[in-house]
């Protein structure tokens, strides 16, 4: 019997063992050493129950050959220890214990494969809706595409990052050279709309409108639409000066926007025309200038990256502004 006893130990403790790394695995990655000892805890399972096996047939010829009376009691042991854990599968998980044994014992990372009772009802409930109120066929998953290799992975980064290094260009880039050339103002709006798309390096780039190159002046025009400046508010100190601030840090991008850098030899300052909303007599809103700002690109360029007080805007460039009234028709 001490043999018997023996082989139900290690039988019993390599199960409660492989079922304990069975559970666990459903909460938490496997690591590798994980993966090593459930590997050699379902080995020696797999050994304990073929010794069980083997004890088992060498208690029958031990009773019938040999005469031995005892072996009778190790077989009935055996017999009721295998029907308890016949009867009592489910509690102990040998479900999952043996489809988990499956892949450890060939040192493989497999988590358990097991139901949610729930989540199949939901989704036999969402067949059975999608069954009556259509007649199309059920929408299935694609097939998961295929992951991409080393070599292609660096490829994409390469292109990424050579199209981050390269500015951008208006696709009407040459048509607009040769108007420029000739002298002629030069509208460059619809491609600056195309570009700020995808590119926007300040919030007001949105707002910009007619934008334009006088290369006879060396000039970039453009207007700009301040959504929330009002008369009231364009009286108050405090907001003029964030609006400023605002209009600086503007330039200062503006100055170093790569899709502008193209037409560098047509322009050295930027003139731009501020507008606000105003209700008329029949309490539409509509838009009126309240300020324009001339003001060089080389102040702009010393001043990069330092620290500019933006109540000193008019000692750069030349600012028209009425305090918050809409300019005259010249000055605008």
């Amino acid at each position: 019997m001490g043999l018997v006893f023996t082989s139900f130990g290690f039988l019993t403790g390599s199960y409660l063992l492989l079922r304990s790394i069975c559970l666990s695995t459903a909460r938490k990655e496997q690591t590798a050493a994980t993966i090593a000892m459930a590997g050699a805890v379902s080995w020696l399972f797999i050994l304990s129950i073929v010794a069980w096996i083997l004890l088992f047939f060498y208690l029958i010829y031990a009773l019938i050959v040999l005469g031995s009376l005892s072996a009778m009691y190790g077989l009935i042991f055996i017999g009721l220890c295998s029907g308890f854990a016949f009867q009592f599968n489910e509690v102990l998980d040998s479900g999952a214990v043996f489809y988990f044994l499956r892949d450890t014992s060939l040192f493989r990372p497999m988590k358990p494969k097991t139901m949610l009772v729930q989540e199949e009802l939901d989704k036999k409930d969402i067949h059975d809706i999608h069954r009556a109120t259509s007649d199309k066929p059920f929408p299935v998953a694609q097939s998961q595409k295929r992951l991409l290799s080393e070599k292609e992975i660096r490829e994409i980064h390469r292109e990424l990052h050579t199209q981050r290094q390269r500015p951008n260009r208006s696709d009407r880039y040459d048509e607009e050279i040769k108007n420029l050339k000739s002298g002629s103002v030069t509208s460059i709006s619809d491609p600056w709309k195309v570009y700020t798309f995808t590119h926007k390096f300040h919030d007001w780039y949105e707002e910009m409108s007619r934008v334009e190159i006088e290369p006879s002046a060396r000039v970039l025009r453009f207007q700009l639409n301040i959504p929330d400046a009002s008369v009231t508010a364009l009286q108050d100190a405090l907001y003029v000066f964030r609006l400023k601030q605002e209009l600086y840090q503007l330039f200062q991008v503006l100055n170093t926007d790569p899709w502008l850098l193209w037409y560098n030899e047509y322009f050295n300052r930027f003139d731009a025309t501020l507008y606000g909303v105003v209700p008329d007599s029949f309490g539409h809103t509509q838009l009126f200038p309240f300020m324009r700002v001339d003001i060089l690109r080389s102040p702009l360029s010393e001043r990069e990256g330092k620290f500019f007080n933006a109540a000193n805007l008019h000692k750069i460039s030349t600012i028209t502004f009425n305090d918050g009234h809409p300019l005259t028709d010249d000055a605008s």
